[in-house]
């Protein structure tokens, strides 16, 4: 699969892709409990509803997914792999893409969910799109939270290698936070892997150097319905004006084009992305 560098997608079209839940687990585990294969779920009752519980009127403490690879070992540091699911996000089940990309190995996988300060089902994309704008406070006071509340639970995690990874409405959130984020969320992700979204809402560019970022986008060959003939007329506008702003910011941006791919990431391109975190993990 041909890598190249700096170039972007043009949807903010969502995906949904919730998962089942396991049984909670509020309280930190004790040591003895951290063993390879481990998981657990973290309750936030403090925390508003999710954009998903907000979504499908099914309220329920809002909760994060935590996994341990299955090389887990307390002797060494693990980075987290913290996966936001595009859509509605999900209701924080399961542990993420991210270890199906890295095949349950390398880094402690962390899925969570999607919030919005307002939902309004008679907004954009039926009230879910997220924008820095109208959701940047609310998604920076969720995540640290969680994120704190992960960091007292698990004791060895690598922060300088930790990974961020997006689908469609996902990657929105991710911009999001780097965004209107505090220095502590800024220098919790060292990477980001941004899928079919979030890439349009970069802005300030300071906040991504020395950040290294994977973005991923279809080229929607062959798919001759609305969103297929615009983004073929649109993108190469797009990607022109965001490659000369990456080279003007000497980001260190690299991205994979999805050949016959629309919005979505076929389980063809999670060899790449590993390949791609795997590099990142070795710096």
């Amino acid at each position: 699969m041909p890598i190249m560098k700096n170039k972007f997608s043009l949807t903010t079209i969502l995906l949904l892709a919730p998962l089942a839940a396991l049984p909670a687990a509020d309280a930190p585990a004790p040591a003895s409990d951290m063993k390879p294969g481990t998981r657990m779920i973290l309750k936030f009752p403090e925390l508003p509803q999710t954009l998903y519980a907000r979504q499908s009127g099914k309220e329920a403490v809002t909760q994060a997914y935590l996994a341990l690879p299955v090389n887990y070992s307390p002797e060494r540091k693990f980075p987290l792999f913290v996966f936001l699911y595009g859509g509605h996000g999900g209701p924080g089940a399961g542990p993420g893409r991210g270890q199906q990309i890295m095949e349950n190995k390398d880094c402690i996988f962390l899925n969570l969910p999607l919030f919005k300060t307002k939902f309004d089902p008679t907004g954009p994309f039926k009230g879910l799109l997220i924008t820095t704008e109208q959701d940047g406070e609310t998604i920076c006071r969720a995540y640290t939270a969680m994120l704190k509340k992960v960091y007292a639970t698990i004791p060895n995690i690598d922060t300088a290698h930790n990974i961020i990874g997006g689908m469609s409405n996902g990657g929105n959130s991710i911009v999001t936070m780097f965004e209107t984020g505090d220095a502590y969320l800024m220098s919790t992700f060292q990477s980001l892997v941004l899928i079919e979204g979030g890439w349009h809402s970069i802005k300030t560019f300071d906040r991504y150097k020395g950040k290294g970022i994977l973005y991923l986008y279809g080229d929607y060959a062959g798919q001759d319905d609305w969103l297929g003939k615009k983004m073929r007329e649109d993108l190469p506008k797009a990607v022109k004006k965001l490659e000369d702003a990456i080279a003007a910011n000497k980001l260190n941006a690299t991205g994979l084009v999805m050949k016959d791919t629309g919005h979505d990431m076929p389980a063809k391109f999670d060899a790449d992305v590993k390949a791609w975190v795997l590099k990142q993990l070795a710096q």
